[in-house]
């Protein structure tokens, strides 16, 4: 397949839409207008890719986008939260290890909420699979499962982790769904 400008203008899109998105979630008021831009500039890359090579250029639109929101919640996680720098300003005495706790507070829920949600996603993928082959189905419409279910599954379950307030209950899900997907491993060969 040859790579041609619509997938450029469509890459280009994605990751203007995840950047408009962050600097509106970042402000301390959320901007509809800010809003609205972002998530219209990514409808139009999805459809910007979807011209270029239909489903395929949504797959390869989508992961450029999604690999831009990773990039810009490293970036976000790795700053103290505005509550923290607005408390620093105003109060002399507070120490750097309160700060560096709302740091390493942000870098846990990163973790969380990205690579080990998207390692729940997969092994929640892979259990699709494995009870799609256990059924009777085609090798093929397993692998399409895997390809449709973790980019659902991983943003659902992100938005759900990071809804929770408590940090065992965000830990308790991604184990939770891990641990009933992980057994499904052993079955991916299919029925013997």
């Amino acid at each position: 397949m040859e790579v041609d400008a619509p997938f450029w203008i469509a890459a280009a899109l994605a990751i203007a839409g995840v950047t408009v998105l962050r600097l509106s979630w970042g402000r301390a008021d959320r901007s509809t207008v800010l809003n609205i831009g972002g998530w219209t500039t990514l409808l139009a890359a999805l459809v910007v890719g979807d011209s270029a090579a239909g489903e395929w250029g949504v797959a390869v639109t989508a992961l450029v986008a999604t690999f831009a929101a990773c990039v810009a919640l490293a970036f976000a996680a790795a700053q103290p939260a505005r509550k923290a720098r607005a408390k620093t300003i105003r109060t002399s005495h507070r120490g750097s290890s309160e700060v560096a706790v709302t740091q390493r507070s942000g870098w846990v829920t990163f973790v969380i909420a990205g690579p080990l949600a998207l390692v729940a996603s997969l092994l929640l993928a892979l259990a699709i699979r494995a009870l799609i082959l256990m059924a009777g189905g085609a090798e093929a419409d397993g692998n399409v499962a895997v390809l449709a279910t973790v980019p659902v599954a991983w943003p659902v379950l992100t938005f759900a982790l990071l809804m929770m307030t408590y940090r065992t209950r965000q830990f308790a899900w991604v184990a939770g769904i891990a641990a009933l997907s992980a057994p499904f491993l052993l079955l991916q060969g299919g029925p013997a």
